[in-house]
């Protein structure tokens, strides 16, 4: 059996490389940062203005960090929102216990 025989496109072969965060990262990070703005702009349904206005400040950095990384350091950008996503759910919970925000 030639090798013509077995593949006739050698260059359409596939190959199983795993997650190429390298690649997709800053797209992962980006659409992660839109999931936690929805995120804040649900929670105004039970968060006062105050709490909004500190949700809303947690995305600035995300939006900058994503936009600085997605380049020099583009698998870390994945976790950004990941981050973001843990201090919006903090944030709710100490403002739903603590700071008397209605649920």
């Amino acid at each position: 059996m030639t090798i013509s025989s077995r593949n006739p496109n050698p260059r359409r072969t596939r190959r199983r490389r795993g997650l190429q965060l390298d690649r997709s990262g800053p797209w992962i990070g980006a659409g992660g940062v839109f999931v936690n703005l929805w995120l804040t702009i649900s929670s105004t349904l039970y968060a006062p203005w105050w709490g909004i206005v500190l949700l809303l400040s947690y995305l600035a950095p995300q939006v900058v960090l994503v936009r600085r990384w997605a380049t020099s350091r583009p698998v870390r950008c994945a976790v950004v929102p990941v981050v973001g996503a843990v201090a919006w759910a903090l944030t709710v919970l100490v403002g739903a216990t603590w700071w008397g925000w209605r649920m």
